[in-house]
């Protein structure tokens, strides 16, 4: 059986690890499986699959800049209340466009979440985008 070493020179074999940790309380307990998910993660996340390749391309992906500016200004102009109809119409189709295009990027956040056995909040912060709400 493999041991792991604690410190230089401090070696801890696999079951006497698994055992001091059962003696851990609850609470140190979840701290410490989070912290093992955190590291296996890490761990993958170091070498990722062509699928989780292909996610991460879809999740950094960003709206064309130019629809993205577009939108930006029939907002603008639906909040001063200048916006024709015309131009409220092309915002509700832009609207869509935006929204099927938020739809694919949480599809694939939940599914790289789920390739990684990480919460999406989690996979967020390894990514670092936990500032988006």
């Amino acid at each position: 059986m493999q041991s792991i070493e604690i410190q230089k020179g401090v070696k801890v074999g696999f079951e006497e690890l698994i055992s001091g940790v059962a003696q851990m309380g609850t609470e140190d307990l979840e701290k410490f499986t989070d912290r093992l998910s955190q590291l296996l993660a890490r761990r993958k996340a170091s070498r990722p699959s062509e699928r989780e390749l292909e996610l991460l391309k879809k999740i950094y992906e960003p709206l064309k800049s130019k629809l993205q500016g577009k939108y930006d200004e029939l907002i603008a102009k639906m909040n001063e209340e200048t916006i024709t109809e015309q131009e409220h119409q092309e915002l509700l189709t832009l609207t869509e466009v935006a929204e099927a295009h938020n739809v694919e990027w949480l599809k694939a956040m939940v599914e790289l979440a789920q390739l990684r056995a990480v919460s999406v909040e989690e996979l967020k912060r390894q990514l670092g985008l936990d500032q988006l709400s």
